[in-house]
């Protein structure tokens, strides 16, 4: 358990290089530099933790490797090798793998081999300007569950996704934003930047600060001694890509390990120094995209119907924006800034060579994801329409936008639709010789069908947080149409469905019609141009997802705290069950899905 592991073995369970920056991993060996003997790059370091039951403070020992170096252990308390709880791998730049968690074995399992196998990694990455709601949005999904309701047979659920327990060093990052949302909810704190410093939990560097600060200088000094440059890398060590937040889940026996990186908007500014940090999106397997109606050109339009004229309109613009951002006279200012970075993020999505376009050929999944939807459900309470929230036409357009996308892929034969789906493309598609005018009729009519249905208020939240069943009904307004009636499934429904075994790359009804609403919105908060382009690129695979993490608008008390707009209301629960939220958890999960 706590000798040498066999190179081989840790590169079976674990690969060669870090699936998040791609840093050395394991026993792999950094080539040598031919001048000075030292490695060009930093090692990999096993971490063994002598927890001892939470009665004093842990020991640890620090391995390298690489080479033949000796460990380096704490002497007080003084490292136990025989009483190991936890035992990590951290790539050359810091990132948390669970090695072996003993500490979760016990009776008639405590002499199985506790060390953790990892059978496929899932790295997603998470993009959208300053304040757009990405942390609220990631630790509401991460919280969300796929088990259904009311489901108490016995019978065995094959596809069921069963999370694993995480080790603690390698939950530090999403247990500090569940406390830090749970501030929210108990005396309106809200969440910092996710940019604020490089020495928080967000960065290995910080997490082994909090925890071993000791091991971390530790590790330091090998670096130091034996890395190219050690004496500036060792400095740094830790610090070039945030810790993602970490799921890690089995499904049929099939264990993934999903990693989720919140990055910060001002990553894509011009003046952003992370630049490699931007270039590690193209290795990444999805990317969500997470729009935020507070900031695009129009939204000041249609947010004045919701605002209260009984409260300062600086604190409503603070709730939004982030409390102390904003006052009368800088909101425009702040507004326009993070819209900037909103749309200078969809141009960079889409260049050729930019931080993704040259992954072309490998399936990547875009996961557009409208936050602070709580903001356009008090507009439609106010009596506007989905359509209203955009300029003429372009609402409708973008919904249709995404159904014709649609149907040209279930044509060439690259999507599979579940039964649902299945009718309603064969109906946008007609007859086999139909003229292409009469299917752009037919995707136009199931458009404006769709956004009039789910303008109604209760309708429209049913889709984003109720998860109940809709009745759809879209009349037909010329001999190229015909009537058509769509029953949206539940939530627990289109989750019994998604969890069937080999339903991962399908899309499903509620899939589609979700996508073809918050494609629609999407066009009306300004990335029409950006979405278009994506959806003419084969290897991207396009979904959309409506949410709002605090269920309700809020508003800012001061400079740091957030309330609610409406007094009778309250931020949830952190699990509290969500359609949007869990929509969105189960495409992040398409990989762990058997």
């Amino acid at each position: 358990m706590n000798g040498r592991t066999p190179r081989d073995d840790v590169a079976r369970r674990f690969g060669t290089h870090c699936p998040v920056c791609g840093s050395a991993l394991g026993d792999t060996e950094p080539p040598l530099d031919s001048e000075t003997g030292r490695y060009v790059h930093s090692p990999s370091f096993r971490l063994e933790v002598d927890d001892s039951g939470g009665q004093r403070e842990p020991g640890w020992r620090v391995t390298m490797l690489a080479g033949n170096y000796p460990p380096a252990e704490s002497t007080a308390p003084p490292f136990n090798p025989h009483s190991v709880d936890y035992v990590y791998l951290l790539c050359g730049d810091g990132h948390i793998f669970p090695d072996a968690t003993p500490a979760f074995h016990s009776g008639t399992q405590r002499h199985r081999d506790v060390r953790q196998r990892v059978d496929d990694f899932n790295v997603v990455a998470t993009v959208g300007s300053p304040a757009s709601g990405k942390t609220y949005l990631l630790v509401r999904t991460l919280n969300q569950s796929l088990d259904q309701r009311g489901y108490w047979h016995a019978e065995r659920d094959p596809g069921r996704i069963r999370a694993r327990e995480l080790a603690p060093l390698e939950a530090l990052p999403t247990r500090t934003w569940i406390d830090q949302y749970n501030l929210t909810r108990k005396d309106g704190t809200a969440i910092a930047p996710t940019s604020d410093t490089k020495k928080s939990a967000a960065y290995p560097h910080g997490i082994m600060q909090r925890r071993f600060p000791m091991a971390l200088r530790a590790i330091q000094e090998l670096v130091r001694r034996t890395v190219l440059d050690g004496g500036q890398l060792a400095g740094k060590w830790g610090e070039g890509f945030r810790q993602p937040l970490v799921l890690r889940t089995d499904s049929g026996g099939h264990r993934t390990w999903t990693g989720i990186a919140d990055l910060p908007g001002e990553l894509f500014t011009e003046q952003s120094a992370d630049r490699r940090e931007a270039r590690m999106l193209r290795s990444f397997d999805a990317l969500i995209w997470v729009l935020d109606p507070a900031v695009a050109a129009g939204a000041a339009r249609w947010m004045r119907k919701v605002k209260d004229p009984d409260i300062d309109e600086s604190l409503q613009l603070g709730g939004n924006l982030r409390p102390g951002t904003v006052d009368k006279a800088s909101a425009d200012t702040v507004r326009v800034n993070r819209e900037a970075i909103q749309n200078g993020i969809g141009r960079r999505i889409t260049v050729i060579d930019g931080p993704i376009a040259d992954a072309e050929g490998r399936p990547l999944q875009i996961l557009v994801t409208i936050s602070k939807c709580d903001l356009i459900h008090a507009a439609l309470k106010k009596g506007c329409t989905l359509e209203s929230l955009g300029s003429a036409g372009e609402v409708m357009n973008g919904a249709a936008t995404f159904l014709g996308f649609t149907l040209n892929q279930w044509s060439a034969g690259r999507l599979r639709p579940d039964e649902g789906a299945a009718r309603l493309l064969g109906y946008l598609q007609g007859a086999r010789h139909a003229p292409e005018s009469g299917r752009r009729r037919r995707i136009e009519q199931v458009a404006y069908g769709l956004l009039g249905h789910y303008s109604a208020e209760k309708e429209f939240w049913a889709l984003v947080h109720g998860g109940g069943e809709s009745q759809v009904t879209i009349p037909a307004a010329s001999m190229a149409e015909h009537p058509q009636s769509l029953r949206v499934p539940s939530l627990d429904e289109h989750l019994d469905s998604a969890r069937r075994p080999g339903t991962g790359d399908q899309i499903l009804l509620r899939d589609l019609v979700m996508s073809a609403v918050g494609c629609g919105l999407s066009f009306a908060l300004g990335q029409g141009a950006a979405l278009n382009s994506m959806h003419q690129e084969p290897w991207l695979v396009m979904r959309y997802f409506l949410c709002s993490p605090l269920t309700t608008v809020p508003v800012a008390r001061n400079d740091e705290q957030l309330e609610p707009l409406d007094p009778d209301q309250s931020f949830p629960p952190i699990g509290e069950r969500a359609a949007g939220l869990t929509h969105l958890l189960l495409a992040v999960l398409r990989r762990a899905r058997r």
